[in-house]
């Protein structure tokens, strides 16, 4: 569990819609804390154009070849999907003034994501330690998932280990 006698009470997370306000400290963040940090939507050329730099498979680049995949559709990468969620994530401000990278993030994708489908971006706080060595640091573990809007179903969960500044 972590001391909060040195440090202010954690934000309350954020309603859907709702600026994101930066933490200031591991110490702000506690299990079971959800964030609400914004959406986005991918375009079919934006999916094209990453598949043709970083992940050229006939489902992701070409919407003919895509219709007879297992998908029955054009579908972004899975590495597309994780690289603008972390975008998201970084851009939104929540961590920028404590983190200090990371070294682990587990990854699904239970379900694909389709050109032009809107998407939500939450983080879940799934665990948080400060460091034992009594440096100035810790590490919290934040479970991200992206839901279709339309139907809430899940295209990516990922949960990774972050260091942070306490």
């Amino acid at each position: 569990m972590t001391d909060r006698t040195d440090h202010p009470a954690p934000p309350p997370p954020a309603e859907a819609g709702a600026t994101i306000t930066p933490i200031r400290s591991l110490d702000e963040l506690a299990p079971g804390q959800r964030y609400e940090l914004g959406g986005f939507a991918l375009s079919e050329a934006e999916i094209i154009e990453f598949a043709r730099r970083y992940d050229p498979q006939p489902f992701h680049l070409d919407p003919e070849a895509a219709r007879e995949s297992l998908f029955g559709g054009l579908v972004a990468s899975g590495l597309h999907t994780l690289s603008t969620m972390f975008g998201l994530v970084m851009g939104s401000g929540w961590l920028a003034r404590v983190s200090l990278g990371g070294n682990r993030i587990d990854t699904r994708w239970p379900a694909p994501l389709r050109p032009g489908e809107p998407v939500r971006v939450t983080a879940e706080v799934v665990e948080v330690q400060p460091s034992r060595s009594g440096r100035s640091l810790g590490v919290a573990r934040l479970r991200y998932r992206v839901r279709r809007v339309a139907d809430g179903v899940v295209v990516l969960e990922a949960t990774g280990r972050h260091f942070l500044r306490r």
